[in-house]
């Protein structure tokens, strides 16, 4: 039966040959849509939530929040407005400059809104604003400055109701708010100044003629004995200044350390934060482009070099980078070293030494945040059990007056089909670390 089937089948294509027809096969079609490759990213910040110096915390001496493209509106950046309404007169008690441009002439603070301009100035439009900061120390005094147009139904400080109004037109200098005595809502680390804001739509209206906008600063001073800087380590020699922040991209302005005045002995902690979105990723901390300044030579320096040697003097000949010794592990967040904590580069490794010597740490897309506690020593730096020792008799003349200068970069790699890999094995581009 098979074989006359067949052949039928073949008679009844070459009749429709001869008479110049076509054959139409039975035939079915399925297509899947939607086919898309879209690269992976790895996006890394860096935060520097603490630090000492012999014992002494890095703590806040004066600090101004102002309302700018670092205020977020949900996950997006709030928008400076390219006009500002003439109505607008608000100067948050004399500092603001009122006007165009909105360029934030001397307190730094600028109207912002989600859009540049209402999206749909008819309708009541309502959204809330964050802006997050680093605090360190005691506050003595917090004072906040607030304009809206319209009005705002809630400002709070790490969840704590400081005010509202119902006042349509909190935007003159007359009618905005100024709420003193809020640092007993400050916390140390982290903190979150959130307003909520709306525009009372007008029927008719445009974006010009019913504008709306956020404007604000947020004065705080700390414990610092008259000091003017905004971070500092309180009771020590020569009043040196540090940085904190939180997590963002480094735009090279940022640093670790700046000690001018290194002796024997001095130690110092750090703890910095390692953050990535949607991909898990191996991170190091590397140093580099490593200058190791002589810098100038005095005599005991003279004396200290083998044989009174004046050929090891020069600008890339200085001692201090021998002379320092540091200690990385994965901290839990609180900056001290535990025991059982993993070690990432033991005690006694040189700047130098840290890439190669440093195990990378792994961490999770859009999960914990993973941290780095880093100890320093001016000398010979040790362990015992959850200790870190310095001993600064192992620091010696030979490093009197010498400057060390480098780069302290993150780096994240991603952990799929990237095996094996080591901090080592990263290659950086130089600069300038001056």
């Amino acid at each position: 039966m098979k074989k006359i089937l067949l052949s039928l089948a073949m008679i009844v294509v070459v009749a429709g040959a001869v008479a110049g027809g076509t054959i139409a096969f039975y035939n079915d079609t399925e297509t899947s849509t939607g086919n898309v490759f879209t690269a992976g990213s790895i996006d890394l910040t860096v935060d520097h939530t603490k630090a000492s110096y012999n014992g002494e915390e890095c703590k806040t001496c004066h600090l101004e929040i102002v309302s700018n493209s670092t205020t977020q509106v949900g996950i997006n950046p709030a928008v400076e407005l390219s006009v500002v309404h003439p109505a607008w007169t608000a100067d948050l008690d004399g500092e603001h400059v009122a006007g165009m441009p909105n360029d934030g002439a001397n307190d730094g603070s600028k109207w912002i809104w989600i859009t540049d301009g209402p999206t749909i100035p008819t309708l009541d439009q309502e959204y809330t604003f964050d802006r997050s900061f680093e605090w360190n120390g005691t506050a003595s005094d917090a004072t906040l400055y607030l304009a809206t147009d319209n009005l705002y139904t809630s400002v709070k400080l790490n969840g704590n109701l400081i005010g509202a109004t119902a006042n349509p037109d909190n935007f003159t200098s007359a009618s905005e708010d100024v709420f003193a005595g809020v640092e007993g809502f400050l916390v140390q680390g982290t903190n979150v100044l959130q307003v909520t804001v709306r525009n009372i739509g007008l029927g008719g209206s445009t974006p010009t003629s019913n504008p709306a906008g956020l404007l604000f600063k947020l004065e705080i001073d700390g414990t610092c004995d008259g000091q003017n800087g905004i971070f500092h380590y309180q009771n020590t020699p020569d009043d040196p200044t540090c940085q904190l922040w939180g997590p963002k991209d480094l735009d090279g302005s940022e640093y670790y350390f700046d000690f001018d005045d290194v002796k024997p002995g001095d130690e110092g902690t750090n703890l910095i934060s390692l953050h990535v979105d949607d991909n898990d990723a191996y991170a190091c901390l590397i140093p580099n482009n490593i200058h190791n300044d002589e810098n100038v030579v005095v005599d005991p320096e003279l004396t200290a070099l083998p044989v009174n040697d004046t050929t090891a003097i020069g600008l890339e000949n200085g001692e201090l980078g021998n002379e320092l010794e540091f200690f990385l592990w994965e901290d839990n967040g609180d900056g001290a070293y535990q025991l059982l904590e993993p070690i990432l580069a033991g005690p006694g490794t040189t700047l130098a030494q840290i890439q190669t010597e440093m195990v990378a740490l792994q961490l999770t897309g859009n999960g914990p945040t993973e941290y780095v506690g880093l100890a320093w020593c001016a000398g010979d730096q040790s362990l015992s059990g959850s200790n870190i020792l310095c001993d600064g008799n192992g620091m010696g003349d030979i490093a009197q007056t010498d400057k060390l200068l480098a780069y302290l970069t993150a780096y994240a790699v991603q952990v799929r089909n990237n095996p094996g890999f080591e901090c080592g094995d990263v290659e950086l581009e130089d600069g300038n670390p001056e």
